[in-house]
């Protein structure tokens, strides 16, 4: 991503602000989706029927104003929802992300959702739509201006250009020959929502480009494209758990690790880019 494509906005009255967003969820008897403003923000495909977790919003926040939200629930077991399925959302805001010593200048629980109960109506999946406001000190267009609508390309081509791209990543990430100035820009991006230091990126970078002892390459295989974002960002998952399709596995203890990778179009110059 080129920098000037990820241009951050700041007003007078935002230049010092540093919120944060994130979504508590607590599901029981059901696996879900989630997606913000059309971007993947989480999901769970998990072993247990039971799971809480604190999803990070800033990175699918594009600039302030109203925000989509996008929930899918599906059957844990069978074809339909158990009665027993149940989920709770809880929106929170946190004041400032750089205060780590007054616990991100507190935070505020902007709304709470609980899903209806399901009852005898044998639902395939229950989905859920709406639209909550958050203020944030940056704006963000690159996929409003740089990226082509993959839906005008064929589907059958666009899934061929997709898997060779994330062929040859897949190699540099196992080759370790990522190159550092691309992901670097690529980080410019999140390191503005995020609020993250020069010296935390590069700690990241390194983490991207070498990999750990035990983690062995998994085959690129049994995965499915996801189209995101007005179908402006492309992505393949693993068919079974919904999870990045690069990823690996380390042989004596099982343990598992991933690299997301979702990448865009560029309308001008044709190439793949990383998001």
């Amino acid at each position: 991503m080129n920098t000037n494509t990820a241009k951050q906005v700041i007003s007078s009255s935002q230049q010092e602000t540093h919120p944060g967003y994130y979504l508590q969820i607590n599901n029981q008897n059901c696996y879900y989706e989630l997606e913000i403003n059309e971007l993947s923000s989480g999901e769970y495909y998990g072993e247990y029927p039971v799971y809480s977790i604190r999803v990070p919003l800033n990175l699918e926040i594009l600039k302030s104003g109203e925000q989509s939200l996008s929930l899918k629930v599906f059957p844990y077991k069978g074809d339909t929802l158990s009665p027993k399925a149940n989920l709770q959302m809880r929106l929170i805001k946190y004041a400032d992300m750089t205060d780590l010593e007054n616990e991100y200048g507190g935070s505020t629980v902007l709304w709470n959702w609980e899903m209806p109960e399901i009852g005898e109506q044998h639902l395939p999946l229950f989905a859920y739509d709406t639209i909550f406001k958050a203020e944030v000190p940056w704006e963000i267009n690159t996929l409003d201006t740089k990226a082509t609508d993959l839906s005008k390309i064929d589907r059958d081509k666009l899934l061929e250009e997709v898997i060779a791209e994330f062929t040859k990543i897949r190699a540099s990430i196992i080759n370790k020959t990522q190159d550092k100035e691309t992901i670097m820009r690529g980080m410019k991006r999140s390191s503005v929502q995020v609020y993250s230091s020069e010296e935390e990126d590069l700690e990241v970078l390194e983490g991207m480009i070498n990999l750990g002892d035990g983690k062995e390459p998994q085959p690129l295989e049994n995965f499915e494209m996801r189209l995101y974002y007005h179908n402006r960002v492309v992505t393949l998952v693993k068919n079974d758990d919904k999870e990045p399709a690069i990823w690996f596995k380390h042989p004596e203890t099982g343990a598992r690790s991933w690299q997301p990778v979702y990448i865009y179009k560029d309308n001008t110059t044709g190439k793949w880019e990383r998001w």
